[in-house]
């Protein structure tokens, strides 16, 4: 495989941006929009999110196959990916706007809307992923890719962080309603995200080569308990049970506190929308410093033990958090770095890992199943952000949380603090044990 250009990097990486913006509009603003705009139960909106996530675990795998076994004259990945971005715009406005009805009525529309998004978002991410392995064929090239990538995420994140924040307070003050305010936001974080994603289609034909196999696919081939059958193969792969468990703990996390960030700024911290919007944009330009910090250590050491030694990081600081507090603005700003480490390098380093599993599949079984392995990505994503969202949901049910009220009760105020803290670090401590554990590093398997 040629060495990818950098120029080939920037045209990957850039649908990044998208998938950035979409996923963080929904992981780190649905519960809160569901919640505080179309005044939906906190339980009943965690029952929403978690609907759309069981959907998508579901889809993960389906897409992946047909990722893996469709080609066209126009590649394999591209029209897929093409199809699926122009859905997922669309969604995201649709997701994002209040619609008057019955409050009885709004969960199951929203449950819809849920299962919808994460049908276009999986459409796309599935076979986006997959087509990086076009890119990158060498340890160290895959980490390169992923760089690209990330660099294009924190980017997206700051549009996501910015435009369901201050964005929306902007249009208030201007004479919009909050709901019409969030709908016009969705729209256009929309359009942003299945522009960006299109670039890539146009940039990476060269890269987005024909299936290559000799074995005939036969209709019987794409029926859905064949799909699952291979599925479980790659899911019987001797490294995969660690990076399953470690990828599920870390979003889990992830899930927890990127969904429970905006209770912990307006309700714990009494931050403004524009300082919230001001803190999590920062959030995003941290993360690009980190980008060769983290890059650096995995060359020093592993991806892995890069992951390891970031996560335990996060975990000592926001313990230390939990007990000082964080009710300055200087303790805020250490908050945020701490925020940070524990959601953003993620991306950096676990896709560039599911790559090299890539590799020991087909090593191992002489399989192509690029599409297949990553989907797992995705899948632990959708069931990540099901249970994170459930949890926090229940939690801030039990802790007697009210979306429509100002001020909230002490005990609501101290379960919005641990979910911001301690509460996902004992997920991250799972992950950190299950990296240790994963065999594969760049010398090849322990």
């Amino acid at each position: 495989m040629k060495k990818a250009t950098f120029r080939e990097k920037l045209g990957y990486g850039i649908a990044s941006l998208g998938d950035a913006v979409a996923y963080g509009l929904a992981g780190t603003f649905l519960l809160f929009f569901l919640t505080t705009v179309a005044h939906i139960p906190p339980a009943a909106a965690g029952t929403i999110v978690a609907i759309g996530s069981i959907w998508d675990a579901i889809f993960n795998p389906i897409m992946g196959y047909i990722s893996d076994n469709i080609s066209t004259r126009f590649g394999r990945r591209r029209p897929i990916i093409f199809i699926f971005s122009i859905f997922l715009g669309i969604m995201m406005f649709l997701l994002f706007t209040n619609v008057e009805m019955p409050l009885s009525a709004k969960p199951i529309y929203y449950g819809f809307m849920t299962v919808l998004f994460w049908t276009g978002f999986s459409g796309f991410f599935v076979p986006y992923c997959a087509l990086g392995t076009d890119y990158a064929s060498t340890y160290d090239e895959r980490t390169s890719i992923r760089s690209f990538a990330s660099f294009f995420n924190v980017i997206g994140s700051v549009f996501c962080m910015i435009m369901p924040t201050a964005f929306v307070d902007l249009l208030v003050s201007h004479g919009f309603t909050d709901s019409r305010a969030w709908s016009v936001t969705g729209a256009i974080l929309g359009i942003l995200t299945t522009g960006t994603i299109i670039v890539t289609v146009a940039v990476s034909g060269k890269r987005d080569v024909p299936c290559i196999t000799e074995e005939k696919k036969s209709p019987g081939d794409f029926n859905v308990l064949h799909i699952f059958r291979e599925y479980i193969s790659v899911a019987r792969l001797g490294p995969m049970k660690y990076l399953i468990i470690a990828s599920l703990a870390s979003l889990i996390a992830y899930a927890i506190l990127t969904s429970n960030v905006m209770y912990y700024f307006t309700y714990k911290l009494h931050l403004s929308a524009t300082e919230s919007s001001a803190f999590l944009v920062a959030r995003s330009l941290l993360g690009l410093v980190m980008l060769p910090i983290v890059s650096k250590l995995s060359r020093m050491f592993d991806k892995r033990i890069a992951l390891i030694i970031c996560y335990a990081t996060g975990i000592a600081g926001m313990i230390v958090m939990k007990i000082v507090g964080a009710e300055t603005m200087a303790a805020t700003f250490i908050y945020v770095i701490l925020f940070m480490i524990c959601t953003s390098i993620y991306w950096q380093m676990m896709p560039a890992i599911y790559y090299d599993m890539c590799d020991y599949d087909s090593a191992t079984t002489g399989k192509k199943r690029e599409a297949m392995i990553l989907s797992f990505q995705g899948l632990v994503e959708a069931v990540a952000v099901g249970i994170g969202g459930q949890i926090l949901g229940a939690v801030l049910q039990a802790a007697g949380f009210d979306g429509s009220a100002s001020v909230q009760t002490s005990v609501a105020m101290e379960w919005i603090e641990n979910s911001a803290t301690v509460m996902p670090m004992v997920f991250l401590v799972i992950s950190c044990i299950a990296l240790f554990k994963y065999p594969l590093t760049r010398g090849g398997e322990r």
